[in-house]
């Protein structure tokens, strides 16, 4: 591989336009260090064509982000420079597309871009990385309401196909490598184009955590029906009333399959599961508690901090 994607030279803060690509260079999954790069997108491209040889996955990775402290977490990361996409087959979700069909699709967009195959890609279980750079880069905290954006231009990749732990500004993605008995197994397309524009994809992030700031306040005010005065129960009536799906989602949660990410999860794994309209967590958040809970439970926690005398008290209209 000529012009080893380790070696690129040195960040400048000046360079600024699409002809060349920040970056942040980690030596293993482990080794948060990060060492500043940069490259023009070609010769990023050209590094990628040929993957390092080894038996194991865990090796040199890329960061699309420029950082503040050279330290691999969130807080540390000042602009994320690429929208990197893991497209990985789950049981029963949707077939991921071949590399070279991603690949066709973004050349007729007229996108830069990098589509390549890793470690543990088969035939049977696809497992791909794209990446998309970003002109003037992104604010980290719009990430997440970014990070789907670009799909609606490539139907090919629906947002069921990623790995929703890559929305996350100081995601470390392994470059290119296979063990030696597949080389000849590995794919890589890239292409010149127009970069994703940074100011674009901030403002209609900007609308998506908009919307869903709307959303969740105009679910929330359901859980404020007035007075119940006249009624059996306040916590039999509101169980009644108010599945824990409502619940959590109103809360923020996300629904990932059969189970929910809460919205402070920095993993983005999700750790809540409900059953027989009951809710426990895995997460080390406020329902992480070690027990199942019934939707006031729910309402209680996370609208008041626990309190079922103040949550009861809500739901009269301030009478008990």
């Amino acid at each position: 591989m000529s012009a080893p994607i380790e070696n690129a030279q040195r960040y400048n803060p000046f360079v600024n336009n699409s002809e060349y690509f920040n970056f942040g260079i980690v030596q293993a999954i482990r080794q948060p260090a990060i060492k500043p790069s940069t490259a023009t997108w070609g010769r990023f491209c050209k590094a990628i064509e040929s993957p390092k040889i080894r038996d194991q996955k865990d090796g040199p990775g890329a960061v699309f982000a420029t950082f503040s402290k050279q330290w691999r977490n969130r807080e540390n990361v000042s602009l994320v420079t690429a929208i990197a996409y893991d497209l990985e087959f789950q049981t029963g979700g949707p077939a991921i597309p071949a590399p070279a069909a991603i690949a066709e699709d973004l050349q007729g967009l007229g996108l830069a871009f990098a589509v390549w195959t890793t470690f543990s890609d088969r035939p049977e279980a696809r497992r791909i990385r794209v990446v998309l750079p970003i002109e003037d880069g992104l604010a980290p905290e719009l990430l997440r309401a970014a990070y789907p954006l670009p799909l609606k231009y490539l139907p090919i990749v629906t947002p069921d196909m990623l790995d929703a732990t890559c929305a996350e500004p100081a995601r470390m993605m392994i470059l290119p490598a296979i063990p030696a008995d597949r080389a000849a197994a590995y794919e890589c397309y890239h292409g010149a184009g127009d970069w994703l524009v940074g100011s674009s994809l901030a403002l209609a992030a900007t609308e998506v955590l908009r919307a869903e700031k709307d959303a969740a306040a105009a679910k929330q005010a359901r859980f404020r029906p007035g007075p119940l005065s006249g009624r059996e129960s306040v916590i039999e009536d509101f169980n009644r009333e108010h599945p824990v799906e409502e619940i959590l989602e109103g809360c923020g949660y996300k629904q990932r399959g059969e189970k929910w990410v809460s919205p402070n999860s920095h993993s983005g794994q999700a750790g809540v599961i409900v059953r027989n309209g009951k809710a426990f967590s895995h997460h080390s958040d406020a329902l992480g508690d070690h027990f199942w809970h019934d939707p006031f439970d729910l309402y209680a926690k996370l609208q008041h901090g626990g309190d079922k005398r103040l949550a009861a008290q809500s739901l009269r209209g301030g009478r008990i």
